[in-house]
Formats: C-alpha cells, structure tokens, sequence
C-alpha cells in the first residue's frame, strides 16, 4: 500500500515501555510517511485513542501497571475504537504468548529484536486490509441505500394505482378517464425509478451526467402523483413558480425529492391547511422552497433528520406512517445534483401562533451552467 500524498497519512499509535524503540519505530514510519504518536504506557495509549482514535496500533505486552493485552482488550471494548487493527510487537514471542495476542483483539504479531522492514510492511498490510473493510462497509451501505429508496418511491407509486382503482371500481364508468392521467403517470415513474437505479448500480463508480429538466412540469407531475392524498387532507396548494431549469437527473427529483418532499408537507399538515411552494432565480442557483403550516419539528427530531442511520419515522395529523427514510434519501440525491438542503421547523407545541416546517432546496440552474462542461453526479 503506497502512501497517496493527497490523502492524510495513516495514523499510527506506537505503544513501547522502551524509549529506544519509541524512537526507532517512530523515526522509520515517519520517513516513509506515516503520522506517528509514541506514547509509553497503556493509561495513556488508551487515553490518545480516546482522543483521536488511530488508524492503526502497534502494542508493545510487556509493559508496566498494564500489559499489552489489558490494553487491547480495553480497546477491543470500546465502541469507536473496536476496529481498529493492533499489531502487537514484543519479545514474548511463544505459542501462548501468541495465542493470548490475538485472543484479546491483535490481528498480527512481530516479534522483537524487529526489522524495520517486516514491521513497515506488515503495517501497510492491514492499513489496507482495513481500507478494504471501510470501502466493503461502503458499498454494502450504498446498496442498502439504493434498496430503501426503491422501495420507499414505488410504495408511493403502487399507493396511486391502488386508489384509482378502487375509486374506479367503486364510481361510474365515466371516472376511468379521469383517473387513467394519474395511473399514467404513476406507472411511467415507477419504471423510470426502477430504471434509474438499474443504471446506477451499473454504472458503479462510473459517473452519470445530469441533465436541464423543467421545474415547473416536473412540479406538475409531482403535485398530480400526490393530489389523491392531497384531497384526502383538503390541502391546498399555492404555487409560485418561474419557467425555469434546473440540473438534475429527471426521475430521481420528481420520485425521490420532490414526491418525498411533498409526502412529508401532507403527512405533517393539518386538514383544510395549505402548502406553499416558491421558486426563485438567484444568481447561477434556483432555489425551491416548500413551506408548510403543520406540527412542524422538535429540535431534537431536525437534528437528526438527514441521519440515515438514525432514521425515525412519526406518525402524521391523521395516523400516517412512513419508513423515515424520505428526508435523508432527499438530501443525498440534492447533494449528488451538486445542491444543498436548508430546513428550519417550529414546533406547534412551542411556537403556537407560527407553527410548520420549511424546506429550501437548493439546484444549480441549467441556464447558467450551459456555458460549462456538462456536470456529473457520481452514482
């Protein structure tokens, strides 16, 4: 494993009883450019991992008040530090010695007197065994990802086709035209979002190109996915929005923040409310803002909104429930289109007389990027 220069070099925490090898494993890592902390007891080992937890440890077990095991096994306990691979190296170097090593947590074991040489490449070793874990971790969150928002925006799509049908089955014959627009649309969304996702996967670290979608059609398509629960709520909707573009892949902003934007006004709004939805044009950004006035948000739940894993969901003004994945998947998309997420809430219970949440969204205009090489989002 080289040392990539544009990269922070990998932390190494030296624990060593013996000045000497302090110096000499500091000053080696060091000229092959490494970040090295030497400290020379366990206490303040675990208080420097604490601190700054390292990329990598190498333990020294014959060390006085405690020993290299008690050391590993205090790390090995602690949450933040648990995967953080020990390499121990000492001159107790029999099969028990070992055995004992890799059963407090190491994951090697260098005997001493050392080579500087053995010790090098035994530490680039598992820094990169551990990069490989961090980018499997990755991957396995991204695909987990992926699947949420699926099944997240087609459960809003299979919902649509669900009550126009049982509006027409239940109505005249006449009703099936006024309901096959929005069976339309909710089916060509749905195989543009499984469609999307299929490219995305596939393109892995490949990059997919964004391109000019109209905000004020794609506003149309969203509001028309959502007038059945719109009218469930008699919400209403103020609409004020330029005729303009913005950079974005076309599926994704109307299934995965638009849609989940609008869900999250209407679950939260009260009957008979309306909601606002403003577009503004400054500079080389358009900025998409959706105002509702509902329960609104503790400081506590905005705090935690676009956390994936700590993901909640509450129920809405009349019983409705969701996944909690809506506004993290939303801002990750923004982000990927090259935006950013602005949300202020006031809670009803504290701010009685003004109450509800607003979002702004924030999308580089098309028009004013035009003049630049095409952007890309990396799937």
């Amino acid at each position: 494993m080289k040392t990539d220069s544009s990269l922070p070099a990998p932390n190494v925490l030296i624990v060593d009883d013996s000045p000497a090898n302090l110096e000499l494993l500091a000053d080696m890592l060091e000229g092959r450019g490494f970040r090295v902390r030497p400290v020379a007891s366990g206490e303040r080992a675990l208080q420097a991992a604490q601190s700054e937890p390292p990329d990598l440890v190498l333990l020294d077990i014959n060390m006085p008040d405690m020993d290299g095991y008690e050391v590993c096994r205090r790390l090995k306990a602690d949450a933040t530090l648990k995967a953080v691979p020990v390499i121990f190296i000492s001159a107790m170097d029999g099969v028990i010695d070992k055995v004992k090593a890799f059963n407090a947590g190491g994951v090697d074991h260098i005997a001493k007197p050392f080579h500087l040489e053995e010790v090098e490449s035994r530490v680039r070793t598992h820094l990169t065994l551990r990069a490989q874990e961090l980018e499997i971790t990755r991957k396995n969150t991204e695909l987990k990802t992926m699947l949420h928002i699926v099944c997240h925006d087609l459960a809003n799509h299979f919902q649509v086709l669900s009550v126009s049908l049982e509006c027409i089955e239940q109505g005249p014959q006449a009703d099936f035209e006024m309901y096959l627009p929005l069976m339309k649309a909710a089916l060509r969304n749905g195989i543009d979002l499984t469609e999307m996702i299929r490219k995305m996967r596939l393109a892995e670290d490949k990059q997919i190109t964004l391109r000019a979608v109209p905000l004020e059609a794609t506003l149309a398509e969203s509001l028309l996915l959502m007038q059945a629960r719109l009218s469930a709520k008699k919400l209403s909707i103020i609409l004020e929005v330029p005729s303009v573009n913005v950079l974005a892949e076309p599926c994704a902003l109307v299934n995965s923040v638009f849609n989940n934007l609008l869900t999250n006004a209407i679950k939260f709004s009260h009957s008979g409310s309306h909601i606002t939805i403003r577009a503004t044009v400054e500079d080389d950004w358009v900025c998409v803002c959706f105002r509702d006035h509902g329960v609104g948000m503790s400081g506590d739940i905005l705090e935690h909104l676009f956390d994936l894993g700590k993901s909640h969901s509450r129920a809405g003004t009349a019983g409705e429930t969701g996944t909690g994945f809506g506004m993290p998947l939303m801002r990750r998309l923004v982000t990927q289109f090259g935006g950013r997420v602005e949300v202020t809430s006031r809670d009803e219970t504290s701010s009685p007389n003004d109450h509800g949440t607003e979002f702004k969204i924030w999308l580089r205009s098309a028009e004013a990027s035009a003049e630049h090489a095409s952007p890309r989002i990396s799937a």
